[in-house]
């Protein structure tokens, strides 16, 4: 994963957001919340690498927890799927 189109950026944004929502860690779900609203700014394409480490794995974080913690068809907050 190096550039991040728009549509990655967005799709990465709701993972996040769905961490901030649900993840028991309040440090990992403020962080993300943060992350989400920065990157609505960060110009696309993103550069993956020039991010800090930190943001990084909170991404590959969020990305890992994706089947995990969802925003369903029609709800408005994330939840834990099992």
């Amino acid at each position: 994963m190096t550039h991040l189109s728009l549509r990655q950026m967005q799709q990465i944004m709701q993972y996040l957001r769905n961490v901030a929502e649900v993840d028991p860690n309040d440090e990992v779900a403020n962080h993300s919340s943060q992350l989400s609203i920065d990157m609505e700014v960060m110009a696309a394409p993103l550069n993956f690498n020039k991010l800090s480490q930190k943001q990084q794995q909170l991404i590959k974080y969020a990305i890992s927890k994706r089947n995990v913690y969802k925003l369903l068809p029609g709800e408005k907050h994330a939840c834990v799927v099992k």
